[in-house]
Order: structure tokens, then C-alpha cells, then sequence
């Protein structure tokens, strides 16, 4: 006799936290069908529909609305724990090439193969409304390709796995040329998604494990490390963020998170914006991260390299 049509699913055990589970899912307008797709992943086993069916039976659940296919859910991407180089705001082609060669020199002296880049990879220059502030022509799209080419080429090569988060740079194209985003052009500026190597996700967060978030927030502060512990607050997680361009290592008032300000891959050199103009804003400085072994590192201008090289 099948025992999944019994409601016994092979002999599952309807322990407290699968029954309060499927009573969760059921609240949340899952179907019958959803809600054993996901038990039987989340607890290895064939836990069939009649199976679920028949508990809610049992626990004399009322009707409940189904949820709407055709709605999106949104549900950033997630990693698991493990070794990644991190970077951000490289804003290319305005990239330093001695940060991205530390970078390089770091990932190999410790061996780590997966790189997260926390937004701003590309500057999209050529899609913003504004003129250049100095007044001269800039790269353009077919620039920016051309200029990026080598430091592309040299992330493909240093890693097996690279994945970009989106930033404020990468969604210019969506705001300022109508149904054009970045989807489109990434293949053109190098980022073929039919390469294994790299891939991209629209949302401006990745969480690595249960304890990491890595952000690349529209929110933004004067204040070194004042977003990120705004944002420990309220994600309850150790929080790595971008766009600032500053670098910072502090903790949230609990004392339980780690706030990083990551700082950039960026040469501020190379962008007129933040050399020709005259303001009270903090200087940029440059930097990247490290998790390794569970353990975050922080490579910045005061970073003794010798003590990271072969």
C-alpha cells in the first residue's frame, strides 16, 4: 500500500517545526502542491501532497486564499557561507588599476576563487541626463566598453565565480532611457551571460549565510560608517556596504554587528564630479573585503600589503 497516500510521506515525522512550517506557508496563500515542493527540500524527504492535505485535515485548517501566480515575490539572492573576495564602485572606466592589482594579489595569496562585487562595477557615464561637469567629451558607451575590456578580462581570469549586485550606476540606463536597462547592454559592456564566469542580480543586497549582508543602499552619509549601522539595526546582520565611497569599520549600538563602509575600487582622480568641485563631503577612500573562514578582513590605504602577498 503507497503510505504517501495515507499521509504518512515514507514515515515523516510531523515534528513541531514542519507543522507550525505548513502552517505558516498556508496563511501565506501557499498551494498544497507549493507548500510539499518545499517541505520535501527543506527536510530531505518525500512529503507528498496527500500528506500535506491530510495534516491540514487534522489540524482542521479553515479555506484560505491562494496566492495570485501572476504577482512577482520579490526575494533577493542569497549565498552560502564560504570564501569571497568583495569589492564595489569601481565606477569603470574610471577604475584605479593599483586597487584592482591589490585586489588580484590578495585573491591569490589566499586562494579564494569567488569574487562579489556590491555594486557600480560600470559608471554608465553615457546614460546620465547632465553634462560633464568639465565640459569635455566623455567615453561614451562604446568607451566605457573598450576602456573596461582589460579589467573584465582580468576579473574572468582571477575567478571562477564573479557576481555583480546591482548599484545606482547600473540602474541609470533604466531611469534615464525609457525600457532600456541594464539587462540589455550588459553583453556589450562584457558581461555575456552565457559565460559561467559572471552573473548579476538586479537587487541592491546579497545575503551570504545567515550572519552577512551586502548592501549598495540609496541611503547615504557624510558619516563614515553611519548607514551601515543604521542598516545592522534594522537587518540584524553584519553588514558590508557600498556607495559612500568611504571605508570604516564599526559596530552597532548592541554591539552584536559588524558595520563595514567597504570604500572602492574607483581612482577619484579620473572623475571630475569630485575633483573640480569644492564641498565640505569627506575624501573618498579606496578599499575592499575579505571573508574568509567566517571571518571578515578589511583591505584599505593604512592595509600593510607585504603581509597579504607571496
Amino acid at each position: 500500500m503507497n503510505k504517501t497516500k495515507l499521509g504518512y510521506s515514507h514515515g515523516f515525522n510531523w515534528t513541531d517545526e514542519a507543522t507550525a512550517m505548513l502552517v505558516e506557508m498556508r496563511q501565506e496563500g501557499y498551494t498544497s502542491r507549493q507548500i510539499s515542493t518545499e517541505m520535501s527540500r527543506r527536510f530531505n524527504r518525500d512529503i507528498g501532497i496527500c500528506t500535506v492535505e491530510n495534516k491540514m485535515g487534522r489540524l482542521k485548517l479553515p479555506p484560505a486564499v491562494e496566492r495570485n501566480p501572476d504577482i512577482k515575490i520579490y526575494e533577493p539572492k542569497s549565498l552560502p557561507d564560504g570564501d569571497y573576495m568583495i569589492s564595489c564602485d569601481y565606477h569603470a572606466p574610471f577604475y584605479s588599476e593599483k586597487w584592482v592589482n591589490k585586489l588580484l594579489s590578495v585573491a591569490d595569496y589566499c586562494g579564494v576563487k569567488k569574487h562579489i562585487i556590491v555594486g557600480d562595477l560600470f559608471d554608465c557615464d553615457w546614460a546620465k541626463k547632465y553634462p560633464s561637469t568639465d565640459g569635455e567629451k566623455r567615453p561614451g558607451l562604446d568607451g566605457e566598453a573598450a576602456i573596461t575590456d582589460p579589467l573584465i578580462k582580468a576579473l574572468l581570469d582571477a575567478f571562477d565565480d564573479t557576481l555583480l549586485v546591482f548599484g545606482n550606476h547600473e540602474t541609470r540606463p533604466a531611469r534615464n532611457i525609457a525600457t532600456v536597462h541594464f539587462r540589455h547592454i550588459a553583453g556589450y559592456l562584457g558581461l555575456d551571460k552565457t559565460k559561467e564566469k559572471f552573473s548579476f542580480t538586479e537587487y541592491d543586497q546579497l545575503e551570504i549565510g545567515t550572519k552577512w549582508l551586502l548592501v549598495h543602499p540609496k541611503s547615504y552619509s557624510q558619516i563614515s560608517g553611519a548607514v551601515a549601522v543604521r542598516l545592522a539595526e534594522k537587518y540584524h546582520r553584519h553588514i558590508l556596504n557600498a556607495h559612500g565611497h568611504f571605508s570604516a569599520v564599526r559596530w552597532d549600538r548592541s554591539g552584536a554587528y559588524q558595520c563595514v563602509d567597504l570604500g572602492g575600487m574607483f581612482d577619484q582622480r579620473k572623475i571630475a564630479y569630485s575633483t573640480l568641485i569644492t564641498t565640505t563631503h569627506p575624501t573618498w577612500n579606496p578599499g575592499f573585503g575579505l571573508i574568509m573562514d567566517g571571518y571578515f578582513h578589511h583591505f584599505h590605504s593604512g592595509t600593510d600589503f607585504k603581509c597579504w602577498q607571496k
